[in-house]
């Protein structure tokens, strides 16, 4: 008989953990392991250290998206919907399926929520004041759609918030393929605004009527 052979799901996932390897050597050098009673009391420093590789990342995302504009000329605006939206939100969903796992959904609706609060009130907040430090004053970054942006956002948050009141606090299974259907169409609308060069579609553009 000859060697046992693997099969293609197997040797996938051997060639990811390969990949994973020099990741997580260095996470688990410099993050201290708080599941050990001798260092659950270092847990400011795991938190600290998992925020600093987080950012760092998020960083290689993004440098990546700009690499793929940069070589192929997909649009900014779509690799911030797709690649860049996916790879920063991954520690979110991450972390929520493992408190939702341990039966504290609570912690993570609080979570998904907090870190949208988060985005808008310190991720664009502090470079924002950063900037007006260095500038002394205002200065101008101009953004197009920004009025259809956060009317999207309204649109889309409306179906949680109705989930979660007539279903009294909580959110079936159902909810959670709905919110999948959601955010396809969302994204598929986004898609769609930034090929026509219209924010304001399936409706007709301001600029179209003058």
């Amino acid at each position: 008989m000859g060697p046992p052979t693997q099969s293609a799901s197997g040797l996938a996932i051997a060639w990811l953990e390969w990949l994973q390897f020099p990741i997580k050597s260095f996470t688990a050098l410099s993050i201290p392991d708080v599941s050990r009673e001798d260092l659950e009391d270092l847990y400011p420093i795991a938190f600290v250290m998992s925020m600093l590789w987080l950012a760092v990342f998020a960083y290689c995302v993004v440098a990546a998206c700009d690499g793929i504009h940069q070589d192929f000329g997909i649009s900014t605006s779509v690799l911030g919907y797709t690649i860049a939206a996916a790879g920063t939100s991954f520690p979110n969903v991450f972390s929520g399926m493992c408190v939702a796992r341990q039966g504290k959904t609570t912690m993570a609706v609080a979570n998904a929520l907090g870190a949208n609060v988060q985005n808008v009130f310190l991720a664009l907040a502090i470079p924002w004041a950063v900037q007006c430090c260095i500038n002394r004053g205002s200065f101008n970054m101009p953004f197009n759609g920004l009025a259809p942006a956060v009317v999207e956002i309204y649109v889309t948050l409306l179906p949680v918030v109705s989930v979660f009141i007539f279903c009294k606090g909580t959110f079936p299974r159902w909810s959670g393929y709905l919110f999948l259907m959601i955010y396809a169409l969302y994204l598929a609308v986004a898609l769609r605004q930034d090929v026509t060069h219209c924010p304001w579609w399936p409706f007709e553009c301001p600029e179209v009527q003058s």
